[in-house]
């Protein structure tokens, strides 16, 4: 199933979207919705979103000011709106579709259908998996981490932590080195020991031996050893705080 959001400022478009992806998409599974762009940034700093159905014009802003924070990168959108002028800045988002009002049942499934095949590309072969689970226990010291004119080796263990960059992923190391990979974040979470490393939210990926402190919020966020601050979802505090077993 697709976990997906739909942002739409109008109750009656959200239920007819609704109704539509229940009847004829059946491998969509709604876990949230939002009608402004306020609502819509809390939602997807906090929830796995794989498929966002995104409206333009909203009362405190338009679509694109919820991609304003790199989601983009993170999940496929399609866009509902009766705007046609936007089509190219869509594009530019790397949309997998622009669907205009009233909708369309088959562009509607079309869309879904598209985005479904770009998800499903985002994430490792059942081939990768198998061979990630098997070379678990050899584990590698070094990351060969792709770039512009060959491949970088980084330690895993200077790896203080790693931040997306639209498709791309900044890795930092204790010695204050950077890398720019042309990979994505979601690759390194699996490539990584999950017993050293943990995915904060939806950009980062933090090395838990180079955490210096943590602070309180809603999430919270922690301190780097060299002092650099990392956001935590609200999501995810609790399985952050479960790796040393307090409570808080």
């Amino acid at each position: 199933m697709i976990k997906t959001v739909i942002v739409e400022d109008e109750a009656k478009g959200r239920d007819i979207l609704k109704t539509l992806l229940t009847r004829y998409c059946k491998d969509i599974e709604l876990i949230a919705e939002a009608s402004n762009v306020t609502e819509a940034k809390k939602i997807l700093s906090s929830t796995n979103v794989e498929l966002l159905f995104l409206d333009i014009a909203m009362p405190d802003g338009n679509g694109f000011d919820v991609l304003k924070n790199g989601y983009n990168n993170t999940f496929e959108i399609i866009f509902t709106t009766a705007y046609e002028q936007y089509a190219i800045k869509a594009i530019k988002n790397n949309a997998a579709d622009y669907l205009l009002k009233p909708l369309n049942i088959l562009e509607l499934q079309q869309a879904v259908t598209k985005a479904a095949k770009r998800i499903q590309e985002k994430k490792p072969s059942e081939t990768q998996s198998s061979t990630i689970s098997n070379n678990i226990k050899h584990q590698p010291s070094s990351l060969a981490i792709p770039v512009n004119d060959g491949l970088e080796f980084v330690p895993i263990n200077s790896i203080l932590y790693l931040t997306a960059k639209g498709s791309y992923t900044q890795i930092f190391c204790n010695d204050k080195c950077t890398v720019l990979s042309s990979k994505p974040l979601k690759d390194y979470e699996y490539l990584l020991p999950k017993h050293q490393f943990f995915r904060t939210h939806h950009s980062n990926i933090i090395n838990l031996s180079y955490v210096k402190h943590y602070h309180r919020g809603d999430g919270g966020y922690v301190t780097m050893t060299n002092g650099s601050n990392i956001d935590i979802s609200k999501r995810k505090k609790k399985d952050f705080l479960d790796l040393f077993k307090t409570e808080m």
